[in-house]
């Protein structure tokens, strides 16, 4: 799971710089004097933008075939569903972290994670 949890952070991140590009490619398109360059780099920052979010649903529809809900996109925080003395609570790992070593009642969140 960290691989596919360290490829959407890094997702995560990138769309708002590919979208910056197509707006530039966008806007170079629009004006007089536009040529097939500025239309060819329209649509390949198209391509990319689109690539990107593609690759990012699937690493995110991966996680859930595995039972993993994906929290903090863009910190690699996930939580899955285990139990803790008969109790349905959730474990939580961060990317960074070693091993799984927090958890916290259903609804709680990040800010109500205890140790195990």
């Amino acid at each position: 799971m960290r691989p596919i949890v360290a490829q959407i952070a890094e997702l995560s991140a990138l769309p708002p710089e590919l979208e910056e590009q197509l707006r530039m490619a966008e806007y170079a398109v629009q004006r007089p004097g536009a040529n097939g360059g500025d239309r060819e780099r329209e649509q390949q920052a198209k391509d990319a933008v689109q690539g990107a979010e593609e690759e990012l649903l699937k690493a995110v529809l991966s996680l859930n075939s595995m039972g993993i809900q994906l929290k903090g996109p863009l910190e690699g925080l996930i939580d899955f569903p285990s139990f803790r003395d008969g109790e349905l609570v959730e474990l939580c790992w961060k990317l960074g972290e070693d091993k799984v070593e927090h958890w916290h009642r259903v609804g709680e969140g990040f800010g109500g994670r205890k140790r195990l």
